[in-house]
């Protein structure tokens, strides 16, 4: 059976699995103080260093929250790690991502939402807000990028958040 946990637990453990995870494949990882903007996790390598923006969600959430401000968070050395927490004994699932797709995502994604007629945004309200996935207010600060199991509000042509799991490669 599942055990919810704090909110601020998430977040903590999402970035703790990935510095672990990171740390098991070699990387050298510094956590950062949860006041520094954009980055959760400093990582090494070979040479080559790496910031980290972790985002987790917790056991049957079907999307992580982002904000306008991910909209500018774009770097070649920014990733998002995305991790989706499961039952106390299973691993996360972890999707890397680059800084660029997940802003150009999110940004897109919006612009969709607002420029929609109202009556159209009521619509896939009522269709998509068990999941959470869209913000009923037309402005919002608010942004959204899926996990698997969570539904699209537009879908990209060669998107698949699944070609992106375990993809710990991108960093290299």
């Amino acid at each position: 059976m599942h055990k919810r946990i704090e909110k601020q637990l998430v977040g903590a453990s999402g970035v703790f699995y990935v510095a672990a995870e990171l740390s098991r494949r070699g990387w050298i990882v510094m956590p950062t103080i949860r006041n520094t903007s954009g980055v959760d996790i400093i990582a090494s390598k070979g040479g080559k260093s790496v910031n980290i923006q972790v985002k987790t969600n917790g056991y049957g959430k079907t999307k992580y929250p982002l904000s306008k401000e991910n909209e500018n968070l774009i770097s070649d050395k920014l990733y998002y790690v995305f991790v989706t927490l499961k039952e106390e004994t299973e691993r996360p699932d972890f999707y890397v991502v680059p800084s660029k797709f997940v802003a150009d995502y999110i940004k897109k994604t919006h612009e969709h939402w607002v420029n929609l007629p109202p009556k159209v945004q009521k619509k896939i309200y009522e269709s998509l807000s068990r999941d959470g996935i869209v913000n009923r207010r037309r402005k919002t600060s608010m942004r959204q990028f899926p996990n698997p199991e969570g539904k699209m509000l537009l879908e990209f042509k060669d998107f698949n958040i699944n070609d992106y799991r375990d993809g710990w490669d991108l960093l290299e």
